[in-house]
């Protein structure tokens, strides 16, 4: 019998850009999601850990960055760890793994070769990247198994030709084919590459493929993310047992919203009320929403912000109506604020360009916040 955990694409490094002020969080929780692994892995008293690519973000990944994962490797001595570099930290002469500090993690074994390496309990069969991109399928290095006693394990980075679950979500640079596990007689496929925990069935209808996905969520596309596997084979041809373990820290949600009136903002405060514990938060606001209700909203985004990692809005598909009656702006006792914002107000109607149309609105309850004696 063999137990292991299999764990990828960490992507540690990573800049998370897209997530404005969150981004340097979710860096560093990335991080101290690596004790959510190999804990897990600690409690089971596991074989060995399973790293299958991509646990750096780049080959360039500063060496502060690198010394807080060999520093979370150091906690758990007694855990075989053998890894497999991806195309993120792909082998070469700049490789990561290359760097005087790796050869002194005794409990650490770099995959860089399609060698087979015995392991408690199992046999390992390497399919190393030596090119970011390959039309040759990655897994041709596996020798067929089937006669040779043993539980042996493949162990790739690449993407499952015909098995990408949506049109697009992965494209084929690195291609496996799902059929090697038949061919080969492995009795296991353990894959790093895509975010999202997956298993596939072999011809006989057997789980026998797995990502493990991210252990840690990168951003709102992925779903199913935040996971290692705790995988067990009892012996040569049994099927194996796939368990996904939650090991991430962070909570994602991405929404849709469609905003009909004012009394939408009430709907809108509902829904938020009902993600309050939600770390990070994607809102997509569509429809129609009048323009005195513009600063309500605005509002209440802003308090929001307070309550989330990051609040990421899309308000492109939000359409701000004007009132039809242009001739009884409110006074602000100023002659001067009172025409420009009559002038505003006409420059908006008749307005197409949307991203003008954005700057327009924005002039507008600036403007009224300022006539209110708000401070801007």
């Amino acid at each position: 019998m063999v137990r292991f955990i299999q764990t990828s694409d960490w992507q540690i490094g990573m800049k998370g850009g897209g997530l404005g002020e969150a981004g340097p969080i979710v860096r560093e929780i990335r991080i101290e999601s690596i004790h959510n692994v190999l804990k897990f892995a600690q409690e089971k008293e596991v074989d060995f850990v399973l790293l299958c690519g991509d646990i750096f973000e780049h080959n360039m990944t500063g060496q502060e960055d690198v010394k807080k994962v060999v520093t979370i490797f150091n906690k758990y001595p007694d855990i075989p760890l053998y890894l497999l570099p991806g195309n993120h930290d792909i082998l070469g002469p700049d490789c990561v793994y290359n760097r005087p500090i790796f050869q002194r993690v005794n409990h650490l074994t770099i995959l860089r070769t399609s060698d087979s390496v015995e392991v408690t309990g199992a046999i390992l069969h390497p399919c190393p990247l030596l090119s970011t991109f390959t039309t040759q399928d990655l897994t041709e290095t596996i020798p067929v198994v089937s006669e040779v006693d043993g539980i042996h394990i493949g162990v790739a980075h690449g993407s499952l030709i015909g098995k990408s679950p949506v049109p697009n979500w992965e494209e084929i640079d690195l291609p496996i084919n799902p059929s090697c596990v038949v061919r080969t007689g492995i009795d296991y496929l353990a894959l790093g590459h895509w975010h999202s925990h997956r298993t596939f069935e072999d011809s006989t209808g057997i789980a026998r493929i797995a990502y493990s996905g991210t252990h840690e969520q990168t951003n709102y596309g992925e779903d199913n993310a935040g996971h290692c596997l705790l995988v067990q084979i009892d012996g040569k041809g049994d099927a194996p047992k796939i368990v996904p373990i939650k090991t991430g820290q962070l909570t994602w949600v991405s929404m849709e919203f469609e905003m009909k009136d004012s009394s939408s903002l009430i709907e809108l405060e509902k829904y938020f009320e009902s993600i309050k514990g939600i770390d990070m938060v994607r809102l997509v606001l569509h429809g129609e929403l009048p323009l005195e209700s513009k600063e309500e909203l605005d509002n209440i985004l802003e308090f929001q912000t307070t309550l989330h990692k990051n609040l990421r809005v899309k308000l492109d598909s939000l359409n701000i109506t004007v009132p039809p009656s242009l001739e009884a702006p409110p006074d602000f006792g100023d002659p001067t604020l009172n025409q420009t914002e009559i002038h505003l107000k006409q420059l908006l109607a008749n307005e197409i360009d949307p991203r003008k149309r954005r700057i327009i609105i924005e002039a507008l309850t600036h403007l009224q916040r300022f006539g209110k004696g708000i401070e801007v």
